[in-house]
């Protein structure tokens, strides 16, 4: 029976494998069912990987022991930084692709507008921030990590926990509080788009009746069928060398006079801005990048389901322990306002003076909390694909200020 316990021990392939398809099988399938009419798609993938590990880890002799840290993980956690990231990179990538060919005219028409406002959310954030460190007394630095996890920015928290170790602090408690904040901050970002759709009585139906006799036209067909081009047969060549380009300009460091740490577009962001633009200019410049529509939604819907299972068997392993004590179920629900103050005051001026179209506005709040199973959600429930455009357009300026924020809180206030 030697290969039922290969299995079950966190050491092997097949456990990491069995694990991975477990949580995302069975995330998928709760993730369809509708509460109030209402399903939170494949963001259940999160929560069944955060309860599988968190009671995986009650049994010891089936857990994968670090010899170096002398700690037991549920699964090789150099196994899921891999695979989150990965997972990312392939979401994001197929997101630029699906937009890429309609991005730029979705941008001259309301692209200003859009990003003000995701600005103005990012700010907002900060604000709220400083408010309750101020009030409660609570250090910047767990306020940082909070802020991080509210609004589920990882590259964020890297920044700041760089800029904090290099005044010569430890870190790590800017990652525990981001644990902390990051299952209910993707809740919270999908509530309040639900909050939104709730307060304003947004009929989705009738928005995408509306959205189809519109689409005759020949501005609005670039928008809302933005992955029209890619009615070919798969070819793998322009996913991989587009990821490659991808990842290599996120690598590039921007030096900021003034900040002790580079600003780089990262891993997400480089992948997303190579795919619009090859999207956008592909085809004119006679670089192959023809790719079934059902290839891209696979590529994006596998990239979602596995960053989230990873963020969720991460999560999981100290996630109900830090809750029930100490200052855990403080900082979760800290992080629960960081995250819907911002959100549904800018989102509800956004619907009801500006005019935003709400498929738009929902990949809009999705993208200035660079929240990837937020926009899985959106385009799930929107049912078209105008939530990526929205999404997209605001992605890199708001990367770029949460990476920024992040660490002049810390330069500033710690």
């Amino acid at each position: 029976m030697s290969w039922i316990n290969e299995l079950l021990v966190g050491s092997s392939v097949g456990h990491i494998v069995l694990v991975f398809s477990f949580v995302i099988a069975m995330g998928v399938a709760l993730g369809r069912i509708k509460i109030f009419g209402i399903s939170l798609g494949m963001t259940f993938v999160l929560f069944v990987g955060i309860a599988v590990s968190h009671f995986g880890m009650l049994y010891p002799d089936l857990l994968y022991l670090d010899k170096e840290k002398g700690v037991r993980h549920f699964v090789d956690p150099e196994v899921l930084h891999f695979v989150r990231e990965f997972g990312l990179i392939l979401f994001v990538y197929a997101v630029g692709l699906q937009v890429g060919p309609g991005f730029f005219n979705a941008f001259k028409t309301g692209g200003l507008k859009l990003n003000l406002l995701a600005v103005a959310i990012v700010l907002l954030g900060v604000v709220t921030t400083l408010i309750i460190h101020y009030v409660s007394g609570i250090e910047i630095p767990i306020m940082v990590g909070i802020l991080s996890g509210a609004i589920t920015n990882t590259p964020g928290l890297g920044a700041a926990q760089n800029a904090y170790a290099s005044m010569g602090h430890d870190a790590g408690i800017l990652g525990t509080a981001y644990a902390m904040a990051y299952p209910l901050g993707v809740v919270g970002i999908i509530s309040s788009i639900i909050a939104i759709r709730i307060i304003f009585r947004v009929d989705v139906d009738k928005e995408n009746e509306l959205l189809l006799k519109a689409a005759k036209s020949e501005r609005l067909s670039a928008t809302t069928g933005a992955a029209k081009h890619v009615d070919d047969e798969p070819h793998l060549i322009p996913i991989f060398v587009g990821i490659l380009l991808g990842v290599v300009l996120g690598s590039i460091p921007v030096f900021i006079p003034g900040v002790p740490q580079p600003v780089k577009l990262g891993l997400a962001g480089g992948p997303l801005v190579v795919a619009i633009l090859m999207g956008a200019f592909g085809p004119a410049i006679r670089f192959p990048t023809r790719i079934t529509t059902s290839a891209v939604l696979m590529l994006r819907e596998v990239g979602i389901c596995l960053f989230l299972a990873c963020v969720g068997l991460i999560a999981g392993e100290r996630f109900v322990e830090t809750i029930v004590s100490g200052n855990g179920l403080l900082w979760v629900g800290l992080g629960v306002i960081i995250t819907l103050v911002p959100l549904l005051i800018v989102g509800s001026l956004a619907y009801a003076v500006f005019k935003v179209d709400y498929f738009i506005l929902m990949g809009m709040l999705a993208g200035s909390t660079t929240d990837p199973p937020a926009l899985s959600y959106s385009v799930g429930a929107a049912g078209n694909n105008k939530p990526s455009i929205g999404y997209a357009t605001v992605y890199p300026l708001t990367m770029f200020l949460r990476i920024m924020t992040a660490q002049l809180l810390i330069l500033l206030f710690a």
